[in-house]
C-alpha cells in the first residue's frame, strides 16, 4: 500500500499538522492552568480558550504573543498572592 503523499513533501505535511496539533495543546494547557483572569496581559481565560479552539495555531500563536504572561501559568502560580491587610478590630472591644 503507498502513502497518500509520497516523499519529502508527505513527510512536511505530517510534521506540520503534528506540530500544530501541539502547539494549540500546549497553549490551551497553559490557559487552563492559569490560576486566575488576572494573570493575563490581557483579556479572560474563556476568551482566550476560544480564541485558541476557533483560531487553531493563529489563535495559538496570538495567544502567545498577546496574552500570555511572562513565564505562563508555571510561573504565575508561584507567585505569591497579593493578600489584603487584616480589618482593624471592633472599637467596642478592650
Amino acid at each position: 500500500m503507498e502513502w497518500f503523499l509520497p516523499g519529502a513533501f508527505g513527510l512536511f505535511f505530517v510534521a506540520f499538522i503534528v506540530g500544530t496539533f501541539a502547539l494549540v495543546i500546549v497553549t490551551l494547557v497553559d490557559v487552563v492552568r492559569m490560576p486566575n483572569d488576572a494573570g493575563f496581559k490581557s483579556g479572560t481565560q474563556i476568551v482566550w480558550v476560544l480564541v485558541i479552539l476557533l483560531g487553531g495555531a493563529i489563535g495559538a500563536i496570538i495567544y502567545l504573543v498577546v496574552g500570555r504572561p511572562p513565564g505562563g501559568a508555571t510561573a504565575a502560580r508561584q507567585r505569591p498572592a497579593i493578600l489584603a491587610p487584616p480589618p482593624p478590630p471592633p472599637s467596642g472591644t478592650v
